[in-house]
């Protein structure tokens, strides 16, 4: 006899509500029908998956590992069912974003783009360096440089997937200065680090396969790459910062790449997201159009998508 998902879905109703009755007034049917149908459930199984008395409701074994995977599959078809809904309803509301300084521009580009094309849905942008710790309580989407570590708070999509630190330095400090030839020189230059430990620095630069670690103590620290970009902007001295903050301001003669040879780790660009099922439909909508239009706007790719 061939399975009724309906009969299925009734089954796991009454074990969840613990009674015939309950279940047939949420039904709106005959409690009599309800029994037919549960007697029709188990011979199309051809098992007895429910003990019935005067005073309660008892599942048998084969009733009860039934009911496991009858309700987790009901579950998944009603989130299926609510997401196939929700992409068919138009997104509206608030979609909060937080984003590195460093990308203002290709990630106010996309936004722009969403708005148009998405006019019931308003965006709050915030432009900051607050590394990669997702915060579910006041933002909805973050995007991150560097390493991503998996969490359960949150889903990370890489958007694009070479990012390497660079050496860079303004036209400006250079012709002051002097370009560094060596890795040894820059202890005689200035540098900016984002992360230092009682003073002092380490950069972990690779030539080829030869990998060396350079430890210095910076003229200017600070933990932020945007704050780190604007300071060589400024002339101030030499930071490792990610390429595709940089890579503008090289095409515009703003900066300069010194120590061509050398390169530091390679990290992505990621989008990340809650992890939960239950994303309202703008928030998706807006993680989809990020997916597929800010990967483009990487200048180290030149314009193509991964």
């Amino acid at each position: 006899m061939e399975l009724d998902i309906n009969d299925v879905a009734l089954f796991v109703r009454v074990v969840r509500s613990r009674s015939f009755s309950a279940a047939a007034r949420e039904q709106g049917v005959l409690v009599s029908t309800v029994s037919r149908r549960i007697a029709k459930l188990e011979s199309s199984l051809g098992a007895r998956l429910l003990e019935r008395t005067t005073r309660r409701l008892e599942l048998t074994d084969a009733g009860r590992a039934y009911f496991e995977h009858a309700a987790r599959a009901m579950d998944d078809l009603s989130q299926g069912t609510g997401r196939v809904r929700e992409l068919q309803a138009e997104p509206r509301g608030r979609v909060r974003i937080r984003a590195p300084t460093g990308l203002a521009a290709a990630v106010s580009n996309v936004v722009y783009g969403f708005l148009a094309r998405y006019p019931s849905v308003s965006i709050d942008l915030e432009l900051g360096e607050r590394g990669a710790r997702f915060d579910p309580e006041g933002v909805d989407i973050v995007i991150v440089t560097g390493k991503v570590e998996d969490t359960a708070d949150f889903v990370a999509r890489e958007l694009w997937r070479s990012t390497r630190k660079l050496l860079f330095a303004s036209p400006r400090y250079i012709q002051a200065r002097g370009a560094p030839k060596r890795l040894e020189d820059l202890a005689r230059h200035d540098c900016i680090a984002t992360h230092a430990v009682d003073g002092f620095a380490t950069w972990t630069l690779a030539s080829g396969r030869k990998r060396r670690r350079i430890t210095f103590a910076p003229r200017f620290h600070v933990s932020e790459f945007a704050a780190a970009h604007r300071a060589v902007l400024a002339g101030v001295g030499i930071a490792m910062l990610p390429e595709v903050l940089c890579m503008d301001d090289v095409s515009g003669r703003r900066l300069v790449r010194v120590l061509g040879a050398y390169e530091g780790e390679v990290g992505g660009v990621h989008l990340l997201y809650r992890a939960h099922r239950s994303l309202t439909a703008a928030v998706r909508a807006c993680v989809d159009h990020f997916l597929a239009e800010l990967p483009s706007t990487d200048p180290g790719t030149r314009g193509r998508r991964k």
